[in-house]
């Protein structure tokens, strides 16, 4: 076991990606050297089922300063980026993917932030080489976290972070399952910073996040940092209350003024205001289920089979 105290802790998610390692380890050895500084590289194996966790002891056995923790199952980045936070010994806490799509030689730049003051940095991939659906969903996702934080950053979902010690500990006491690192991050407050960092196309295999995950992992997002999905019901209600509402005054115009002539515009009314209050109701309801459910899931969120240090 590697006894010195690292000041820099870098944690890699791995999942299939056995035709990247050697390169990555590569390119992170050279550049964290550079640091002169001690460090450890904390690889996660989040369930791979290629030979990523064979090449990882190996790498493992050639160089100390690289640790291994692997995961019982597949439980998704999120949780093996916690996994290793978990893990972590050093005071500047990074991490990247291991596709090599976000260049490790960019890791400095996210230190001198840490080393300066930042509690958080984010790397910012200026021009992404993506495809426009990707690029467009992440948009999305960018403009919604920059709403329900508060924190005007460009590239929420850039793999390349780093963050100081404290803020980590902080994150790591979170109890809920479903998790968006920058969002847990942003929430905790600090000085954040974001810096522009190089991108290139995927070199080696498949991209994990494909149409589906990437649908569901904006749907997970929208639904566990905040309630407003079910906020927006009771809004929607009012509006349709409102809406039967006025149109009840105008009928009873009407019927006043002409006498009974049209039967189904009562109807109608009806039906929107008794719906719109229906929904408005549903909505308080669903309000305080939330909120339940948000404090309610105590599930583990990672499991550690093995941990090679």
């Amino acid at each position: 076991m590697n006894t010195e105290a690292p000041v820099l802790s870098l944690i890699i998610p791995v999942y299939n990606e056995e035709p990247s390692l050697r390169e990555l380890y590569e390119r992170i050895t050279a550049t964290l050297a550079g640091l002169g500084q001690p460090y450890e590289v904390i690889t996660v194996d989040d369930g791979s089922r290629d030979g990523s966790l064979e090449l990882l002891r190996s790498l493992r056995g050639q160089d100390k300063r690289w640790r291994v923790v692997r995961l019982s199952r597949n439980f998704g980045q999120s949780a093996a980026i916690y996994a290793g936070f978990s893990r972590a010994r050093g005071d500047y806490i990074l991490m990247i993917d291991a596709d090599l799509q976000v260049f490790p030689e960019d890791i400095p730049l996210l230190y001198e932030k840490l080393a300066d003051g930042c509690d958080m940095v984010s790397g910012w991939r200026v021009n992404r080489h993506d495809s426009l659906f990707r690029k467009s969903m992440s948009r999305l996702l960018n403009r919604y976290t920059e709403h329900i934080t508060g924190f005007q950053i460009h590239d929420h979902g850039c793999s390349l972070k780093g963050f100081r010690r404290p803020l980590v500990e902080h994150m790591l006491q979170f109890s809920h399952r479903c998790r968006y690192l920058p969002v847990d991050a942003a929430m905790l407050g600090g000085r954040m910073e974001e810096v522009p960092v190089r991108h290139a196309e995927r070199r080696h295999g498949a991209s994990k996040y494909g149409l589906f995950k990437l649908f569901r992992t904006g749907f997970d997002m929208v639904t566990s940092v905040t309630i407003m999905p079910l906020q927006m019901i009771g809004l929607l209600g009012a509006l349709c209350a409102l809406a039967g509402f006025a149109m009840g005054l105008r009928v009873l115009y009407i019927r006043l003024l002409y006498g009974n002539l049209q039967q189904v515009e009562s109807v109608i009314a009806a039906f929107f205001f008794l719906s719109g209050m229906q929904l408005m109701v549903t909505g308080l309801m669903c309000e305080y289920v939330g909120r339940i459910y948000i404090e309610a899931q105590r599930k583990p969120l990672f499991i550690i089979q093995e941990e090679l240090e």
